[in-house]
């Protein structure tokens, strides 16, 4: 073992001509394929770090007009339903004024109506009232009167009952 441990000139020798050798073999033959192949490798992974730079600004920049065209639109949208709320307002306004003009004419149309027919009714009655008067009179005085004596005494009745009950009385 204690070979191993004192040096020899002769082997050191031998062993830095081989070294060197081999040096000189792989710097002519080894050296330059791989010292290139590090360097493509080494500007491969410039360029592939260059272009996801680039992919993430253009990421970046993209993002930011699809944010701003969200935004557009949501506004868009805003102005959009704003403009359809206040349509509708107006459609439900004048939906109720016609509704409510055609209440009125019903209402309107209605009296008018009961009018008329409050006023053939009063009519019926009062022509009821004078043949039934009539009647009653002819048989009370068919014999003193004749039918002219008895129309006109059943027109001045008709005149008192509407001067004591004006509700009763016939409009013209």
């Amino acid at each position: 073992m204690e070979a191993l441990i004192r040096p020899e000139i002769g082997l050191m020798f031998w062993t830095i001509t081989c070294f060197a050798l081999l040096v000189l073999l792989l710097a002519k033959t080894a050296w330059k394929p791989l010292l290139q192949a590090v360097d493509e490798r080494e500007r491969a992974l410039k360029h592939d770090r260059h272009s996801a730079e680039t992919a993430r600004a253009e990421a970046e920049k993209a993002r930011a007009e699809l944010d701003a065209k969200l935004a557009g639109l949501k506004t868009e949208i805003g102005r959009r339903m704003e403009e359809a709320r206040v349509s509708a307002e107006k459609e439900k306004d004048v939906i109720i004024e016609e509704a409510r003009k055609s209440a009125g004419m019903i209402v309107e149309s209605a009296k008018r109506e009961i009018d008329s027919q409050k006023i053939e009714a009063v009519r019926e009655i009062r022509d009821k009232v004078a043949e039934l008067s009539i009647m009653v009179a002819e048989r009370i005085l068919i014999n003193k009167l004749d039918h002219k004596a008895n129309t006109d005494l059943s027109s001045r009745y008709l005149a008192e009952i509407e001067k004591d009950r004006p509700e009763l009385k016939l409009e013209n």
